[in-house]
């Protein structure tokens, strides 16, 4: 990255930190991403802006917040709102100014993630073969077999890294397992998804460059692996694709490429996080790992609430596809609005009591996985991993507990966890 667009981008984040705080002295409350008590606990930010609107206008930001569970999910259902910033000239041009030539080939072939209908339709049909639920469902002993091979290395260990032994390898495995890739690259893989997803929110400009390398070597990479396998591609989920690629039409050579990596990165880090926080939940929660040891039947109850309290996603984004009157506030095309999940998911209109964890609470409501039309399609597999992991943890070691110092949150705004979750045998 040059040295203009490194001091470019630090700049930048400072004068929105700058500016979030001058709307806090006059306003009396702001998003203030990057405060270091935002990024400890966001959720007294959202349940302040709540009361005084469902809708914020951030003036750091320059775009709307969601600050409730019916407007977000109003946003992403409603049609008249889009993933695809490329649709909106004057975002474009400004985005394009702070680019190097890697991040503009990225950002004019964008993932699923970031495509409207009916590329986007398109897309995900043919990826989400892949995660039928009865397929699904038949990866749990595969599963259960990972996670023993994950904990087995803790046996001679007093205390241990919940990320480190099990959260951050499991997803990886499992989904470089479902792609058929080699064994022998699963370690490389969990590095340049955490490369990447940590370069999303960042002044750091170090940090930028490796979650820039981080993507272009997964392109390279999985350039290397279809090509090698076109002819014979197998019926895993890279080989389904190659499959519907060479079918013609379907799916062009970027996007399949693209997809491979969107759902190598999305399937290891929502579901590392997933693992990880709602260990810290369970066992920073009196009696709540007493309560899902003693009843087990529990477990998928717990994880909805886990999704709830601290969804690893925190928000998402739309775009205002046309001028239109929302909730009481006037939009014009290309205005962005942030779904804030982690209000939504707190909103106690919606959950009573939202702030307390509570494995037993019943009809628990979240979008933590998305909703509408991008609801995520690896929803099934992430509790099923969490499921298996927090079985085999629980017969193991049913007097775990927290050990050492609190751990710290990270430091990106939108996908929130720990670095380092250290848990001692009790």
């Amino acid at each position: 990255m040059r040295l203009a667009q490194k001091l470019k981008t630090k700049t930048l984040l400072t004068l929105m930190r700058g500016v979030a705080g001058a709307e806090r002295l006059i306003k009396g409350h702001s998003v203030d991403l990057f405060n270091p008590a935002f990024l400890e606990n966001p959720y007294d930010t959202w349940g302040k802006l709540r009361e005084t609107s469902p809708i914020h206008y951030s003036m750091a930001l320059q775009g709307y917040w969601t600050t409730n569970f019916d407007v977000a999910q109003a946003v992403l259902l409603d049609k008249r709102f889009g993933s695809d910033v490329r649709k909106h000239e004057k975002r474009v041009k400004r985005i394009k100014s702070n680019m190097s030539a890697e991040q503009l080939e990225n950002f004019e072939n964008p993932s699923m993630l970031s495509l409207d209908p009916p590329d986007h339709s398109r897309i995900r049909k043919l990826a989400s073969k892949g995660f039928l639920r009865k397929y699904i469902q038949s990866l749990e002993p595969d599963i259960a077999k990972i996670v023993d091979a994950c904990l087995a290395k803790t046996s001679n260990m007093p205390a241990f890294d919940v990320l480190d032994v099990l959260a951050k390898p499991l997803p990886a495995i499992v989904i470089a397992e479902m792609m058929g890739l080699p064994e022998s690259d699963h370690q490389q893989f969990q590095t340049w998804s955490e490369d990447l997803i940590e370069s999303t929110s960042t002044s750091d400009t170090g940090v930028l460059e490796k979650g820039a390398k981080a993507n272009q070597a997964l392109i390279n990479y999985f350039r290397k692996i279809i090509a090698a396998r076109r002819g014979n591609p197998g019926d895993d989920l890279i080989g389904q694709l190659i499959a519907a690629e060479e079918a013609g039409d379907t799916l062009s050579e970027i996007e399949l490429y693209n997809t491979c990596l969107l759902l190598l990165v999305a399937g290891h880090e929502t579901t590392t996080r997933l693992i990880s926080n709602g260990m810290y939940l369970l066992l920073s929660t009196p009696g709540s790992w007493q309560t899902l040891r003693e009843n087990p039947s529990l477990i998928p109850n717990a994880i909805e609430e886990m999704l709830r309290v601290e969804p690893p996603v925190q928000a998402t984004q739309r775009f205002a596809t046309e001028d239109m009157d929302f909730h009481n506030i006037h939009l014009k095309r290309g205005d962005i609005i942030f779904i804030s999940i982690a209000a939504g998911n707190r909103d106690p209109a919606i959950n009573p009591n939202p702030d307390k964890f509570d494995i037993q609470r019943q009809d628990i409501k979240q979008i933590s996985f998305g909703y509408g039309i991008h609801l995520c399609i690896g929803s099934a597999l992430a509790r099923l991993e969490a499921k298996v992991a927090f079985e085999k943890l629980l017969a193991m070691y049913p007097e775990l507990q927290l050990s050492g110092p609190p751990p710290k949150w990270g430091t990106n705004p939108f996908f929130r966890g720990h670095n380092k979750l250290m848990v001692s045998r009790g």
